[in-house]
């Protein structure tokens, strides 16, 4: 289960990074929330958490994504997924190199896996 869960958070990033916003419905649910490095923006919905993939990708140049360490810890319909990640992009002509740490909170309705919760900590 651990691994599968690992492939689901890959395929999830996978979906933003090719700017296919429209996929990432089959991961987020629909009342997700997402907070921001220091919880200073939140959204809550699929839609926004969608919208906010869309705007960042409209306007930066990805140059490098990488995801490691992921720890997944289970309890019945419930999991945690944390993992490091580091970022290169180019935002109007500059370049921007960003390390942290995720954290996503997933239920499971009908054997099918949802994220429920997102936060970014900066590194």
């Amino acid at each position: 289960m651990t691994g599968d869960l690992v492939a689901f958070t890959g395929e999830m990033d996978r979906c933003w990074l090719e700017r296919r916003f429209g996929d990432l419905s089959a991961y987020l649910a629909e009342d997700v929330i997402m907070v921001a490095p220091g919880g200073k923006q939140r959204l809550e919905g699929r839609e926004a958490s969608i919208e906010s993939y869309r705007e960042f990708m409209s306007r930066a140049e990805v140059t490098g994504f990488h995801s490691h360490g992921h720890v997944v810890t289970q309890r019945g319909a419930t999991a945690v997924v944390e993992y490091d990640w580091d970022i290169g992009w180019n935002d109007q002509g500059t370049a921007h190199e960003a390390s942290g740490r995720e954290l996503l909170v997933l239920t499971r309705h009908d054997r099918e896996w949802r994220v429920v919760w997102r936060t970014q900590l900066s590194a």
